[in-house]
Order: C-alpha cells, then sequence, then structure tokens
C-alpha cells in the first residue's frame, strides 16, 4: 500500500510540476496536508485502481471521498466520475438507483462549473475545459440519463452551452441537441415561436457542420498514383487517401449533419405553405429591416421554398432598400418561375458581383452551373463551375458536376465514348484531392463511369493498352479498361 501511494504521490507531483499555469497552488494545496493527504491519496489511488478494472461499484466510494474532500486534486476526478455514473445508470434497473446515480452525474458538472477556473489553473492544454464545453456536456446526460427529462429543460442547457461554443461544438453534441429540438417541436407543432426556433436551430447546427467540413479541406490529402498493369481493378485509378485529421473531422461531422438533415425532413417544419404562413405577416410588418428580410430569404432559399410569392416580396423589399447578393438571388429566382433564363442569369451575375464572400461567390456561380445544366446549356455550365473554382479551389462539386458534362458529352464508337468516362473520372479524383467531404459522391460517380470503359477482351485483340495517353473534349486523359 505505502509502496502504490507513494508512486502516486509521485505522479501527482510530476503531474502539477508539468502544468502551464498553477498560480501558486501545489499538490498538496488541492489535496490536503498531514492526515488529510494521506487520506485523499489513499482513496485516489483506490478508486482509481477499482476504475481501471471496471469495478465501478468497488470504486464509487473511494471516489466520493475525493470528490467531498480533495476537489481540486485531480481533473480527471470529474470525467472518471462522469463516465462512472453513466455507465451505471445504463446498467441499473431499480428506477430509485438510477435516479440516484443521476443525481450524483449532474452533481458533478455543477461542481466542475463552480471550480472550473481553479482546476483550469493546472490543467494541461488537452485537459483545459470551457464553461460551454462543461454546460454542452451536462445537457448532453441531462437529455439522455435523466429519468424524468424536461425537454425544455434540456432545450435551455443546450442553447447556453452550444451558444458559448459555436463552431466548436462537438458532432455528437449537435445531434443531441438537434434531436431535442425535434421532439420540442414535435410536441408543439402548432407553436409558431418553436417552430421558429427550430429551424434556427437546423440552421445554426447545419451551419457549424459546414464550416467544420469546410476546414477538413485545408489538411493536405495523399495521391496515390493510378496503377493501370495491376491485377487488382481497384488501383486502375488514382486514389485519395485523407489526411488523419479530415478524416477525423468527416467521420465526425457529415454523419451527424445528414442525421439534422433527416429529422428537419421527416418533421414537416419545412413545408413551403407553413413557411409562407409564418412569414407572410412579417415581412410585411418589417419590409424596411433589410436584416429581418435577408433571413427570411436565407431560411426560403435553404429549404428551396424560393418560388412562393413571400419569398419574391421579401427578395423585392430588399432589393428596393439595398442591392444585396441575397435579394438579386431572389429577383433572379422569380425569373426563373416566369421562364425568363436570361434575365434570372442577370441578376445571379449581379448577386456574384455584389458578393464580397469569396465562398459565396463560389456557391451562386455554382448555382446557376447547376441551372445550366438542367437547361441542358453544357458549355456554360463548364464555365460556371469554373468560375466557381476560381472563388474556391476547394469545391469538390463543382468538379463532379464537370463530370457530369463530360459524360454527357460522350459521342462517337463505343472506344471514342470511354475516353469521356475516362474524362469524367479524372474529375471525380479532382473532386475528391480538393474536397473529401465528397468522397463517397466522387466514388459512386466513378464507379458508374467505370462500366462504360472499354473492354479489356476487345481491346487486346486491337492493341489497345490500359495507361495510354489520349486526347478528349480538348483534354488529355489516361485510358481505362474494364
Amino acid at each position: 500500500m505505502k509502496k502504490i501511494l507513494l508512486t502516486f504521490t509521485m505522479a501527482l507531483v510530476s503531474a502539477a510540476a508539468s502544468a502551464q499555469d498553477l498560480k501558486g497552488t501545489t499538490i498538496y494545496d488541492r489535496i490536503g496536508h498531514g492526515q488529510d493527504s494521506i487520506d485523499v491519496l489513499g482513496s485516489l489511488s483506490l478508486y482509481q485502481e477499482s476504475f481501471k478494472s471496471q469495478e465501478y461499484l468497488e470504486a464509487l466510494e473511494p471516489w466520493e471521498f475525493v470528490f467531498q474532500k480533495a476537489p481540486l486534486s485531480m481533473i480527471r476526478v470529474y470525467t472518471d466520475g462522469a463516465w462512472m455514473f453513466e455507465t451505471l445508470i445504463q446498467k441499473e434497473t431499480d428506477a430509485a438507483k438510477k435516479k440516484e446515480y443521476f443525481d450524483k452525474l449532474m452533481k458533478i458538472y455543477d461542481q466542475r462549473l463552480a471550480n472550473l477556473d481553479a482546476l483550469n489553473s493546472f490543467a494541461t492544454p488537452k485537459t483545459t475545459s470551457t464553461k460551454g464545453n462543461i454546460i454542452c456536456r451536462k445537457a448532453y446526460d441531462y437529455y439522455y440519463f435523466c429519468p424524468s427529462m424536461d425537454s425544455e429543460t434540456a432545450y435551455k442547457m443546450f442553447k447556453e452551452g452550444i451558444n458559448d461554443m459555436g463552431p466548436n461544438t462537438e458532432a455528437f453534441v449537435l445531434y443531441a441537441f438537434m434531436d431535442c429540438s425535434y421532439r420540442r417541436y414535435m410536441a408543439n407543432k402548432t407553436n409558431i415561436d418553436i417552430r421558429q426556433e427550430f429551424i434556427q436551430d437546423y440552421m445554426l447546427t447545419n451551419d457549424i457542420c459546414d464550416r467544420l467540413l469546410e476546414q477538413a479541406k485545408e489538411y493536405p490529402s495523399e495521391t496515390i498514383p493510378a496503377d493501370p498493369e495491376s491485377e487488382d481493378s481497384t488501383k486502375w485509378v488514382e486514389q485519395i487517401k485523407l489526411h488523419p485529421e479530415a478524416e477525423k473531422i468527416i467521420t465526425a461531422y457529415q454523419p451527424t449533419q445528414t442525421q439534422a438533415n433527416d429529422l428537419f425532413v421527416s418533421s414537416g417544419a419545412a413545408d413551403c405553405e407553413a413557411l409562407e404562413r409564418i412569414y407572410s405577416a412579417q415581412v410585411e410588418a418589417n419590409k424596411t429591416n433589410l436584416e429581418y428580410l435577408n433571413a427570411v430569404l436565407a431560411i426560403l432559399n435553404k429549404f428551396e421554398c424560393d418560388k412562393s410569392n413571400i419569398y419574391y416580396t421579401a427578395a423585392d423589399y430588399a432589393y428596393q432598400i439595398n442591392k444585396t447578393p441575397q435579394a438579386a438571388i431572389g429577383k433572379a429566382s422569380r425569373l426563373l418561375k416566369e421562364d425568363d433564363v436570361e434575365g434570372a442569369i442577370k441578376y445571379f451575375d449581379e448577386a456574384i458581383e455584389l458578393e464580397t464572400d469569396e465562398a459565396k461567390k463560389a456557391k451562386y456561380s455554382y448555382i446557376v452551373a447547376a441551372l445550366m445544366f438542367k437547361q441542358g446549356k453544357i458549355s456554360q455550365c463548364r464555365q460556371y463551375c469554373r468560375k466557381s473554382l476560381q472563388f474556391n479551389p476547394s469545391n469538390g462539386d463543382a468538379y463532379l458536376l464537370q463530370a457530369s458534362c463530360i459524360a454527357r458529352m460522350a459521342t462517337g464508337d463505343h472506344l471514342q465514348k470511354s475516353y469521356y468516362y475516362c474524362l469524367a473520372t479524372d474529375y471525380c479524383n479532382r473532386a475528391k484531392a480538393v474536397d473529401p467531404a465528397t468522397a463517397a459522391k466522387a466514388n459512386r460517380q466513378a464507379a458508374t463511369y467505370a462500366s462504360y470503359y472499354y473492354p479489356k477482351s476487345e481491346a487486346f485483340f486491337a492493341g489497345i493498352k490500359a495507361g495510354q495517353k489520349v486526347n478528349v473534349a480538348g483534354e488529355t486523359t489516361t485510358l481505362r479498361l474494364r
């Protein structure tokens, strides 16, 4: 026992010595002196030994002694405690016991918040926390573990934590927040205020995910060259290996965004008729409020309600006040509804010109490109795709749309058509290289194009080999065979 205590004391002292900002505290300021320190060290050792072996019931008594007697001993007292009670709540079948464990779990967060500055004073960069982060985790545990959970209480906690964390909000918290907001809305579907809050919550969640997925593009990916001679057909095309940090972000936030989208779509909150009813009176009352009008335009545009009268009305009011990009887009939408494509494009071009944010310029250019594609105007579509990439070189969707254009351009005999599909595959690979978030979509498109490659059996007799450089649509590509 003495050996364990000595080892544990040395570890604590070492951790304290390496802390960035002790602000005058020492390890014994945090665990007490004399017999107090011996009791705390003994309990720390006992609870951690049980914790390591996942004997959480045995760990509870010594852990609680440390939690009460030395709340500043270690940050792990809080993180270990939360983990233990979360696990015990899930395993417990007795309702009274569940409630007891839950109350102690909430107390952990409350005490950590009360002691946050002191705990951060000796924390390492990795263990330093913020008020928002702790509130988010408390909200998460309250939402999923409270025996008598009140969605309004959980919602307010989530909002407070996420407002503090902003784009640093963890993915699992964002999903829980959206789930909470969704259930709150579904229980109060006739409440217009709650409906608007649900819409705003979705917009916020989607915006945070978008920003983080954009950040993932900043990490360099590794390109593995194609090997057309390989017996493994998966190696015939260039492969993109994501940077570990990019993969970590995408793995966390892309599913969260998808799940949030699914919840929102299933809720019916974005029903255009309902949104028009909600905003019609408010737009009229705020027809001189440019900030409000632009917010309404953004929401209606996001949910593809840009063909409603209220959208056009808001756009007209906004355009009269100031020729903003959002207002110009609204004017363009009205003209599209009237089948005036040329007139619409003028307003889209105006929006691109007025916009100062390069990312939004890229987005508007891409919208026009997609419109051109639907109109069958392939040359103009590619022109606006290239413009989008000038503003945002990591816009993978612009490369994928060009791939679709090239595939649609395929003409000639079977061999000549295959050149187009090989070039389209090149654009899919470029999309993955600049925008890891498009990897799944790019792989699906490339797999479709691969089914149109020239067959090996015919190539052999014609003396054609994979890996040859061929020219098509004014560009050079590598011939691939199937």
